[in-house]
């Protein structure tokens, strides 16, 4: 890696790390510039603007998030196997690299801005869920759930169960292990097996 994309690395791990710890809004580039004590035209020369920076940031957090949940699982274990790992990996990936997770604050951010960044966020976790019911399905057609298990609800149930987990561990109601969710998830499982 070159010295321009490394610095460029460096500006978007410590603007991740803003970001979660405000809003992806509340990021600017004279902010970013500072907390990198760089130049805000040598932070600008690699974004151009505020909206890129954004985008910017979104896109290393995808990366990120793939590298972490999706990249570990092992192909050739069974759906739910496969399932029950990525939950795992998806409760914590932000964990040591971000204060909070970047997509459902900026899912909730953005959701009444139109605009590119928008449409990212919404673009992403369309991706996200489509991976998970994907799974779901997968699960369904070997009889790991039952077959009358509709996808998409068994999907929404679970996102609406990271969603809570989330918020819940942000007041204090559920342990850094994410005991509750991990409670929830067995017992979600358990109610479509059958």
């Amino acid at each position: 890696m070159n010295k321009g994309k490394h610095t460029k690395q460096q500006i978007l791990a410590t603007a991740l790390n803003i970001a979660t710890e405000t809003s992806l809004n509340d990021l600017t580039i004279g902010g970013l510039a500072a907390a990198m004590n760089m130049s805000k035209s040598g932070v600008f020369a690699h974004f151009n603007s505020k909206e890129n920076l954004q985008l910017a940031v979104l896109e290393h957090a995808h990366a990120l998030f793939l590298q972490t949940v999706i990249a570990p699982i092992d192909k050739q274990s069974l759906p739910l196997s496969q399932l029950l790992r990525t939950c795992e990996l998806w409760q914590g990936w932000y964990q040591g690299k971000a204060c909070n997770c970047i997509f459902i604050s900026a899912a909730v951010e953005f959701d009444d801005q139109l605009g590119a960044v928008r449409d990212l966020v919404k673009s992403l976790l369309q991706s996200w869920l489509s991976y998970l019911n994907k799974l779901v399905i997968q699960a369904i057609e070997v009889k790991e759930l039952s077959e009358q298990t509709d996808a998409k609800q068994f999907t929404y149930e679970l996102y609406s169960l990271y969603l809570g987990s989330q918020h819940m561990r942000w007041v204090g109601f559920e342990d850094d292990t994410h005991t509750r969710f991990n409670l929830a998830l067995s017992r979600l499982i358990q109610r479509y097996q059958g």
